[in-house]
């Protein structure tokens, strides 16, 4: 048990050092980002052979096991039968483990705290140095505004875990608390980045505004989840068919139009899908309405690149999990404050990838885990 207490606090202080270099260090990120993809394959990987006994589970026929192979399988056949490009196989398997491992992977409150305190020193150093540096002027930029926000935005909540978890000792955690808020509503805003304030905006909703007794009632909290999953393809197709329309306005303080061309994008991918609903269309295609292969939409995104089947049992293997957390953020402050920020990343990702995107998948695993943390029992 200490060994592998041990091992994983290494795998994952090495995904944390790698996402802080890769958002502190542009020459670092430039020279790893296409082999992002399978290092953080490889951590997941031996978090899961440390943690779980696959051949003894498999024999027992555990389903959510069953599942995640499944997935992974048909994910790969996909990818061969379509030529796509191969880093699209790690981007969901990526993606797919952290869901599995969530209910696996079992760390302590003193881990929490050491894992949150390192997202809230990285974001110290990224404030008051390196983003002074990088965005003196805003007219240069060491990352694009959109990318440099959303990772300010997801890096400050993952802080916020460490200023919940000390707050249960020290109140003047709490004055901690209103300048992490106040900070990234200011840098949401600055950077006019809509994804990120969404990300900030549905979280201070879920954990200040709407009482948790109300929203974790199970009917209601299943409803969440559908929105957040499935409300994400209603959301694509309804703003698809607006903009069709013509109808268009400036948003208020972000001095961007509301139909600035996702639009165009969704429905180029839709009318793409529908040549190859079960197989998907995976990333090796050339689309004309965007400079790059970049859907927008993490939902849509695994609809559209990895076909109508695997898009179905990740749904699955997602709920199954959720379904779960549910109890433990009843009972627990900094787990309900680690499911709120898991909401409103899926709620981010109505406008982008970002629960997708692997250099972002040691916050997802980080925040799965901090939902499920020192539970006596691990829940499969």
């Amino acid at each position: 048990m200490k060994i592998r207490n041990i091992l994983n606090m290494v795998v994952l202080l090495l995904l944390f050092a790698g996402y802080s270099l890769t958002f502190l260090v542009p020459k670092f990120y430039g020279k790893t980002d296409a082999y992002v993809g399978v290092f953080v394959f490889a951590m997941l990987f031996i978090l899961l052979l440390a943690n779980v006994n696959p051949l003894e589970r498999i024999k027992k026929l555990e389903v959510d096991l069953l599942l995640l192979a499944t997935i992974l399988l048909l994910c790969g056949i996909n990818i061969i039968l379509v030529k796509s490009g191969k880093g699209a196989f790690f981007v969901l398997a990526d993606f797919v483990l952290a869901f599995y491992l969530a209910g696996k992977l079992v760390i302590k409150k003193k881990q929490v705290l050491l894992l949150s305190g390192a997202y809230f020193a990285l974001l110290f150093v990224w404030l008051l140095f390196v983003y002074p540096k990088m965005f003196a002027e805003y007219g240069f930029y060491g990352y694009n505004t959109n990318t440099a926000a959303t990772f300010t935005i997801y890096t400050l909540l993952c802080a916020f875990l460490f200023v919940q978890g000390m707050r249960e000792k020290y109140a003047i955690a709490g004055f901690f608390a209103v300048l992490l808020i106040v900070k990234g509503v200011q840098l949401a805003m600055y950077h006019r980045a809509r994804g990120a304030f969404i990300m900030l905006g549905v979280f201070l909703l879920l954990y200040y505004v709407i009482p948790s007794k109300w929203w974790l009632r199970k009917g209601v909290f299943r409803a969440v989840y559908i929105l957040e999953t499935l409300g994400s393809l209603v959301f694509v197709a309804g703003y698809t068919l607006l903009g069709t329309k013509g109808v268009n306005f400036s948003i208020p303080f972000f001095y961007k139009e509301l139909f600035s061309g996702r639009e165009e994008i969704w429905k180029e991918f839709f009318l793409l899908f529908l040549e190859k609903p079960i197989t998907g269309i995976g990333t090796n295609v050339q689309i004309s309405s965007f400079f790059e292969f970049n859907v927008h939409n993490a939902m849509y995104n695994i609809l559209v690149v990895y076909g109508l089947f695997v898009f179905i049992l990740t749904l699955v293997l997602i709920y199954m999990r959720l379904e779960k957390m549910r109890d433990r953020a009843q009972n627990d402050r900094v787990s309900y404050c680690a499911l709120c920020i898991l909401t409103a990343v899926f709620f981010e990702s109505f406008f982008d990838v970002d629960l997708l995107w692997v250099d972002y998948a040691l916050n997802l695993l980080v925040i799965l885990m901090v939902v499920n943390h020192e539970q006596n029992k691990v829940s499969g």
